[in-house]
């Protein structure tokens, strides 16, 4: 991964170069905010959404047996069979309750939306966002704002991010 980095800032070091060397001082500044604040946009998007799977996988949650074992035997082939018999309409009553409050339980909750906004109000996802926005505020308000060199920054920089995660995921 530390290869793949230093390549990117290579070649960013090169363009870098070239556009100072033919004056385009502002096309250069508006590409290096769009550029560093959509990779760091898009990275801190992977970490959070990192940290909030593995700590739900810590809890324990989202490791259903029941669908492990569907998935492992799907048409039942290895389950004893068990003798048929006859329920009646209070056991049938009872098995439907229990069945709907099963289902109430899987249900989204307030809970389970309280435990997954720390990753979504992260400071590493709400900082590079804040960096986006004010970098185009500064750059329009002191009139040096070109709009394709920031959206070609944007580009490059959510390029690099996906290049640069996968090989972050891949290497865990």
């Amino acid at each position: 991964m530390i290869k793949i980095i230093l390549r990117l800032l290579l070649v960013q070091l090169i363009f870098s170069l070239v556009l100072l060397v033919q004056g385009y001082w502002y096309w250069l500044l508006n590409f290096e905010l769009a550029f560093l604040s959509s990779l760091l946009v898009v990275l801190g998007s992977f970490s959070g959404y990192k940290r909030m799977v593995n700590s739900r996988l810590d809890s324990g949650e989202g490791m259903d047996i029941d669908l492990l074992e569907k998935l492992e035997d799907p048409h039942g082939l290895y389950e004893e069979n068990e003798a048929i018999e006859e329920k009646t309409e209070e056991e049938l009553a009872d098995v439907i309750k229990e069945e709907k409050k099963r289902l109430k339980a899987n249900k989204q909750t307030f809970v389970k939306t309280v435990k997954s906004t720390p990753g979504i109000f992260s400071p590493w996802r709400f900082l590079p966002y804040l960096l986006l926005v004010l970098s185009f505020i500064g750059l329009n308000n002191n009139y040096v704002l070109d709009i394709p060199a920031f959206l070609l920054g944007l580009g490059a920089g959510i390029g690099a991010a996906i290049i640069i995660g996968k090989k972050w995921i891949a290497s865990l």
